[in-house]
């Protein structure tokens, strides 16, 4: 079954998008641009899920990110950066679940423990885990 998408002209899909982010879902991929796309991640941060990898940048990502965490699993693993891991675990601790282990610094880990303990089995550097623990359970 074919997608049949609402806006196929690049001028009407960038009118909507701008204002309701959520709308690049109904837009044929071949018309998304870097612009049409940091517009939507503006209006509304989880629409980059629909965003096609190859636009998706570091700005795009912090900019879906701050909107909300959980927009991290969206974030292709080239693009995580520790900062961009703290900045979603700060929010919501199980989000350390979408940070590469290249990424679980120890003031992720502690940040994603402090504000949801149970995160702790999505650490995947063991050493770290121990630590963490460790200061989130005397802090």
């Amino acid at each position: 079954m074919t997608q049949k998408y609402l806006y196929n002209s690049y001028e009407e899909a960038m009118k909507v998008v701008k204002r309701y982010g959520w709308c690049i879902e109904s837009v044929h991929p071949d018309l998304i641009t870097s612009e049409m796309a940091m517009g939507a991640v503006k209006s509304w941060g989880g629409c980059l899920k629909y965003v096609p990898v190859h636009l998706i940048t570091p700005e795009f990502a912090m900019e879906a990110v701050r909107y909300k965490g959980y927009n991290l699993k969206h974030v292709p693993t080239h693009l995580i950066t520790p900062e961009l891991a703290l900045i979603a675990v700060k929010q919501r601790g199980y989000d350390l679940e979408f940070v590469p282990a290249h990424c679980q610094t120890q003031e992720v880990i502690e940040a994603a423990l402090r504000r949801d303990l149970p995160a702790k089995k999505f650490i995947k550097v063991k050493r770290l885990m121990m630590e963490a623990l460790e200061e989130a359970l005397d802090g």
